[in-house]
């Protein structure tokens, strides 16, 4: 078994995922109906609570048969 450490796979030594931002300059560059991306974990911490949205309905619709070409070809 090898006991090596592999170097440069994931998230650099030091380096951060998230960054903390004033709610006001999100307002003041977004406006106050933009979408923003929020971590689900980070809204059950806050006590915020959510509807998980339901999955799109898809309905089926009947296709007509698709016909395909067929090639001919010989190999010597």
């Amino acid at each position: 078994m090898n006991n090596t450490t592999k170097r440069g796979r994931g998230r650099p030594k030091g380096s951060t995922s998230f960054i903390k931002v004033k709610l006001a300059d999100l307002n003041a560059n977004l406006g106050p109906n933009a979408n923003v991306a929020v971590s689900k974990k980070w809204l059950e911490d806050i006590g915020f609570s959510f509807d998980q949205p339901a999955a799109p309905k898809v309905e089926a619709s009947p296709e007509e048969p698709k016909t395909e070409e067929t090639i001919q070809f010989v190999i010597h």
